[in-house]
C-alpha cells in the first residue's frame, strides 16, 4: 500500500451497544469514507463506511472474493483450509456464476417456493415455542428459539439428520468466533469437513427428497459433478442458512423489546411485519463484518485508488446508517421503506436465501409476541454478552420471561 493507515484502533470494532454502529463508522463516513487501517492480525486494508461506495465496491468486477488471494483481508486467525473451502461465497465469475445457478435451479430459494414452506416454517416455530413455555420462564431465547428454527429449517431443507444439528452448530460457533484461536477453527474445519462428506456420500448412495439430493443429480446430469466441491456448497448453504438467522431472532426480540413504541404498532397491525423485518435488517445488520473483497487491479474508490492485490472489507452496518441513504438512520422506523438496504450484500454474492431469512424471522416475531404479549428481557441487555470481533454478530443467551 502507498498510503499511510488512519490512526483508529486495531480493526475490528466493537458495537458500545448491540443495537448501534461502532462510533467510528460515522466519524469515518463523514471524514474518510475509505480509510486504510490496521487488522488484529497485523495486517492492512482499507474500509469501505459510505452506501455507495460499498455498492460500488460489491459490483465492480474488479473487486474479487477470492479467499485464497494473498491479498485477501482476514482479521481474525485463519487455517489455510478455510481460505480454500468456502464454495461460491469465495469465487468469482465464471466458476461463481455456474455453481450459483445449480444451487437455484433447484428452485428452494425462489419467492414462491418459500410460501410453498410457509407453513412448515410457521410448525417448526411452533415447536420450538411451546417448547420454551414448558421449560417455563424464564428461559432463554436464544438457544430455545433463535439458534433451533433457522438450523431446523435449513437442515430440513438439505436433508440433514436432525440428531446431527447440535454437532453442526458447535462447528459454526468455532469457525465464526472472534474468539476462537487458528488451532481451534482448523480443528472444527476439519471436524465439519469430514461430517459433510460422510453426509454427501449417503446423499449420492441414497438420494432422498432434499436439496442436497438435487442438487448432486443437476451436478451429474451436467457432467460437472465433483464431492469436494459438493461439500464446499452444503457448509456454505448450513453456515448462511442459520448462523444470520439466528442473530436476527434475538437481536430482533431484543430490539423490539427496547422500542415498546414499536412493537405496539406491529402488535396492533401485524401486516406491518414484513417492513418492520426490513428494517430490522437495515438497523441490526448482524452481517456488519462478513463482506470482504481483494483487488484485482488498479481501482479508484472514491478519492482513493486502492491498489492491485490490496484488501477491502465493506462495513454492512455503515451503509446501512449513512444519512445519505436513510433519512434519520439511527432511529428505528417500521415504516421506514428501507428494501435497499445491503444487510443481505450487494450485487452477484447478494445472499441466495435472502427470502428465507425473511419468512423465517417475519414468523417468529408474530408467533412470539401473539403467543407471549408480556414477553420481557429477564436480564438488562447491558448485562448479556455479545459476539464482539465474530464475522456474524449477535448475542450469546438472552434470558426472556413472560
Amino acid at each position: 500500500m502507498t498510503e499511510t493507515a488512519t490512526e483508529t484502533p486495531l480493526f475490528p470494532w466493537f458495537r458500545g451497544c448491540p443495537m448501534n454502529a461502532p462510533e467510528l463508522y460515522g466519524e469515518l463516513r463523514r471524514t474518510e469514507p475509505i480509510a486504510r487501517v490496521k487488522l488484529a492480525t497485523g495486517r492492512e486494508a482499507w474500509v469501505v463506511t459510505s452506501y455507495e461506495l460499498v455498492k460500488q465496491v460489491l459490483t465492480d468486477p474488479r473487486s474479487s472474493s477470492d479467499r485464497a488471494h494473498d491479498g485477501f483481508p482476514y482479521y481474525i486467525p485463519i487455517p489455510d483450509q478455510f481460505k480454500t473451502d468456502c464454495s461460491f461465497i469465495g469465487w468469482d465469475p465464471p466458476k461463481h456464476t455456474l455453481h450459483r445457478r445449480m444451487a437455484a435451479l433447484s428452485g428452494e430459494f425462489t419467492k414462491k417456493r418459500v410460501l410453498d414452506m410457509r407453513p412448515r416454517m410457521q410448525e417448526i416455530v411452533d415447536e420450538c415455542v411451546d417448547a420454551m413455555i414448558a421449560k417455563g420462564s424464564p428461559a432463554d431465547l436464544v438457544h430455545e428459539v433463535a439458534l433451533k428454527v433457522p438450523l431446523t429449517i435449513v437442515c430440513g431443507i438439505l436433508g440433514v439428520p436432525t440428531e446431527d444439528q447440535a454437532a453442526l452448530h458447535s462447528f459454526t460457533e468455532v469457525l465464526f468466533g472472534g474468539g476462537s484461536s487458528a488451532d481451534q477453527r482448523e480443528r472444527a474445519i476439519t471436524g465439519f469437513g469430514e461430517y459433510l462428506q460422510t453426509l454427501v456420500e449417503r446423499k449420492e448412495r441414497e438420494p432422498g427428497d432434499d436439496l442436497i439430493s438435487r442438487m448432486i443429480a443437476k451436478y451429474r446430469a451436467e457432467g460437472i459433478y465433483d464431492r469436494r466441491e459438493m461439500c464446499n456448497v452444503t457448509r456454505l448453504l448450513l453456515n448462511g442458512g442459520h448462523e444470520t438467522s439466528a442473530a436476527m431472532i434475538a437481536l430482533s426480540t431484543m430490539t423490539l423489546l427496547e422500542y415498546p413504541d414499536q412493537l405496539a404498532k406491529i402488535k396492533a397491525d401485524p401486516s406491518l411485519i414484513p417492513d418492520a423485518v426490513e428494517e430490522l435488517l437495515r438497523y441490526l445488520s448482524p452481517g456488519d463484518l462478513a463482506t470482504s473483497r481483494v483487488a484485482l487491479e488498479d481501482m479508484q474508490v472514491g478519492d482513493v485508488t486502492v491498489r492491485k492485490g490490496e484488501g477491502i472489507i465493506v462495513l454492512g452496518m455503515a451503509a446501512n446508517r449513512d444519512p445519505a441513504a436513510f433519512d434519520d438512520p439511527d432511529t428505528l422506523d417500521i415504516h421506514r421503506e428501507s428494501r435497499h438496504h445491503v444487510a443481505f450484500g450487494h450485487g452477484i454474492h447478494h445472499c441466495i436465501g435472502a427470502e428465507i431469512a425473511r419468512v423465517e424471522l417475519a414468523i417468529v416475531i408474530r408467533t412470539l409476541f401473539e403467543r407471549l404479549p408480556n414477553l420481557r428481557l429477564a436480564k438488562p441487555w447491558n448485562e448479556l454478552r455479545y459476539k464482539d470481533g465474530n464475522v456474524m454478530y449477535g448475542v450469546y443467551e438472552m434470558p426472556v420471561a413472560w
